[in-house]
């Protein structure tokens, strides 16, 4: 977004400009997404940046065409302002899931929460810091094991053990991209929590 009309901020009903859209790139009944560049997504074992959280932030359709095309605002869950993004709003979810587990070993982590908690339960949805390179694709099963935590040895003193790791749940995999993956928590027998780890069932 380069520009709002009349406006300081945009939300539903209001118009705005967006470089970089070309004539023949969508359908004309394509809706839109805007989204705004949230914070890193970092692979915890690597510290690698694999991409960026996105908050979205509403829908929009293209009213007309030109450098800058001119959008329409049709609904919104927060304002717009200038340097939000657009994309062609991607739904292309399979219908139907077969869950199975991966056919090779991943050791990964929970990297982010989607509505940004930080305590997750059944039916939220996660990112994986393993993606389509690691064997994982949509309808894949994976544990949820919570870090064990260290604590004193009140026997040994100024030593720490550390507890075992505890299965807190299954996840499956929904949309998997080369390096991360989304996922759904399916089951969830204790809180889960961001870097707790998947593997296997």
């Amino acid at each position: 977004i380069v520009a709002l009309r009349d406006h300081l901020i945009a939300g539903a009903g209001h118009e705005f400009y967006v470089t970089g859209i070309a004539d023949e790139e969508q359908p004309s009944d394509t809706q839109y997404a805007v989204m705004r560049k949230d914070d890193k997504l970092r692979d915890p074992d690597t510290n690698d940046l694999l991409g960026y959280e996105m908050v979205f932030v509403g829908t929009a359709e293209l009213r007309a065409t030109g450098e800058p095309a001119t959008f329409f605002m049709t609904n919104s869950d927060r304002e717009a302002y200038r340097g939000d993004l657009i994309r062609p709003i991607d739904l292309r979810l399979p219908m139907n899931f077969f869950p199975q587990a991966p056919e090779q070993e991943v050791d990964g982590s929970i990297i982010s929460v989607v509505d940004g908690v930080s305590r997750i339960g059944q039916y939220q949805m996660v990112i994986l810091n393993r993606g389509s390179n690691d064997g994982l694709g949509a309808g894949s099963v994976l544990a949820v094991w919570q870090n064990g935590e260290s604590t004193h040895d009140n026997r040994r003193w100024g030593k720490k053990v550390t507890l075992p790791d505890t299965f807190a749940g299954n996840l499956m995999v929904v949309k998997a991209y080369d390096d991360i993956s989304y996922a759904l928590v399916m089951e969830a027998v204790s809180e889960m929590r961001v870097y707790d780890r998947v593997k296997n069932p």
